[in-house]
């Protein structure tokens, strides 16, 4: 997507083209005046202003806010499952979707969502243990020896994905992989 916002002195401009927008979303948004609303509300410095308004005004902003809100919800958790489902662990994700990498059940409750929402049935997640061989470093020197940890995914491939991910962060490559399920829940 190619949404761009530029902004001057005196002036904000929001640039998309209309293949970044193929549904309409951002063109109801700004036609029903919710994303008019958002704005106005995220502008609002406190429980006083929100009192100040007018109380259409204040209904408006707050009915379309809640409106904005709600459709954002559905895109968080959409992401969340296409994000772990591409291999990003539950660390990452939950530092993506909260700021905070200790806060693994709400990334977990947020995918749970985000697999309902999408209508997939419930997902039985894998332990795996894991080896690996012939890790390399970024200056192609191998590294003494096995490396061994576990891992909870979807798939066993998702858990490959999430490994290679925590090994290319060290700037390693990995050469093998053995992954042997040890525990099934139904998370």
């Amino acid at each position: 997507m190619t949404v761009s916002i530029t902004r001057t002195a005196d002036a904000t401009t929001i640039d998309w083209e209309r293949g970044d927008d193929p549904q309409g979303y951002l063109v109801q948004a700004i036609d029903t005046g919710r994303l008019e609303a958002a704005l106005t509300a995220l502008g609002l410095s406190d429980y006083a202003d929100i009192a100040a308004m007018d109380e259409y005004e204040r209904a408006e902003a707050l009915r379309g806010t809640a409106a904005l809100v709600a459709e954002l919800t559905r895109r968080v958790r959409s992401m969340t499952v296409a994000c772990r489902e591409g291999g990003m662990t539950w660390g990452t994700l939950a530092s993506a979707v909260t700021g905070d990498p200790e806060a693994r059940s709400t990334a977990r409750s947020t995918y749970e969502a985000g697999l309902r929402q999408l209508g997939t049935p419930p997902v039985r997640m894998t332990t795996y243990k894991w080896t690996a061989d012939r890790i390399t470093t970024a200056d192609g020197d191998p590294l003494p020896g096995s490396m061994t940890g576990s891992v909870t995914s979807v798939t066993k491939e998702a858990a490959r994905l999430s490994i290679e991910s925590q090994l290319r962060k060290k700037g390693w490559t990995l050469g093998t992989l053995t992954l042997t399920p040890v525990l099934w829940t139904e998370d």
